[in-house]
């Protein structure tokens, strides 16, 4: 038996221009143009019969072509160092929340901590002609990304290159960083209150977001009057990844209270401790940095430094938008951060 035809045939559409909905309005392509964006110039009922045309036919505006007439594309660029990470996915979660509420597209790319991925990173997004580019955690130096891209349509959030420790050369306009200096100080102000005298900072490679809230530990020590040498132990960007191995390293000569770069590294460790039969906090304290939710969930609660990473994302998009707008980045912005103490560093129980 012959197979049976399709009920309907297949038909071909061709998209409708422009032309086609000047033609069927009977005015000319430019006065199409200028009713359809609600030109003023444009008698009303000009304007509702090119509607009314381009409604019947089922017209859709070209983006692309309007973006070159208008030479702006509505379209942001999102730079982030690892779109896996807690506290780079609530950034760009805030980003693109705030960008869409503006009538923005985001387009988001994962530089991986390596400066040759924020190099590419940063050519496409010229290449695809962004409005505006955000930076999160970049490794690359502000001078050299912004001779990528126009300055003023630049923002960095928490940029973390070498040079900018202790965040005296941050960029005047076009920066956004939370507190860590006072929430440090807030923590170390508390655990020393505690009853806890011997201190470790586990940390990362040497950026700048790790540079200085090691000597944020440090200079708090030296202003409770802390005696005692800072211990320190460090790891590779990703160390988190293999608790085990920095809880071997640690568990050789325990500190009392162990204050760790971020969030995930403090619950690595947690955990690697664990295994080799230390009790947290019974024989070592934990804090950790961001407030990512696991915290809240581990066993114990992680107490932690909470970071407002949403926000962060937000000003970012807004900051950009701003510029866009005006011409000029908005003054750089530090944002508070909040001391959260749960069950990995309670007060020190001292033996009689």
């Amino acid at each position: 038996m012959p197979p049976r035809p399709p009920l309907t045939e297949p038909r071909h559409h061709r998209r409708v221009t422009l032309a086609d909905v000047a033609r069927a309005a009977a005015v000319s392509s430019a006065t199409a143009s200028r009713a359809l964006a609600d030109d003023a110039r444009i008698s009303l009922t000009t304007r509702g019969r090119v509607r009314a045309a381009a409604d019947g036919l089922g017209y859709v505006p070209n983006a692309a072509a309007r973006s070159l007439r208008a030479r702006a594309t509505r379209t942001l660029g999102l730079l982030l160092a690892e779109l896996d990470d807690p506290v780079h996915a609530q950034v760009a979660a805030g980003f693109e929340q705030e960008a869409g509420a503006q009538g923005y597209t985001v387009l988001i790319i994962t530089g991986l901590t390596e400066p040759a991925h924020e190099r590419r990173a940063l050519k496409v997004f010229v290449e695809h002609q962004m409005d505006g580019i955000a930076l999160v955690s970049t490794i690359l130096a502000p001078a050299e990304v912004m001779s990528f891209a126009r300055p003023d349509r630049v923002v960095f959030v928490q940029a973390d290159h070498p040079s900018l420790a202790g965040y005296r050369l941050d960029p005047p306009t076009g920066s956004i960083r939370a507190d860590e200096v006072e929430g440090i100080e807030d923590a170390v102000r508390y655990l020393v209150a505690s009853g806890y005298r011997e201190f470790a900072y586990l940390g990362t490679g040497a950026t700048a977001t790790n540079l200085t809230r090691r000597a944020a530990v440090e200079r708090a020590l030296r202003g409770a009057a802390v005696r005692r040498p800072l211990r320190r132990f460090a790891v590779g960007a990703r160390g988190w990844r293999s608790g085990d191995a920095i809880a071997q390293r640690i568990a050789r000569s325990l500190p009392e209270v162990l204050i760790c770069y971020d969030d995930k590294l403090a619950l690595a460790v947690m955990d690697g401790l664990r295994a080799q039969g230390i009790d947290v906090p019974g024989q070592v304290a934990i804090i950790g940095f961001d407030g990512i939710p696991f915290a809240a969930l581990s066993n114990p609660r992680l107490s932690t430094i909470a970071s407002p990473s949403l926000e962060m994302g937000r000003r970012a998009a807004q900051m950009l938008v701003a510029s866009i707008e005006s011409g000029h980045l908005p003054a750089s912005i530090v944002l508070p951060v909040q001391l959260l103490i749960r069950d990995s560093s309670p007060p020190r129980r001292v033996a009689a």
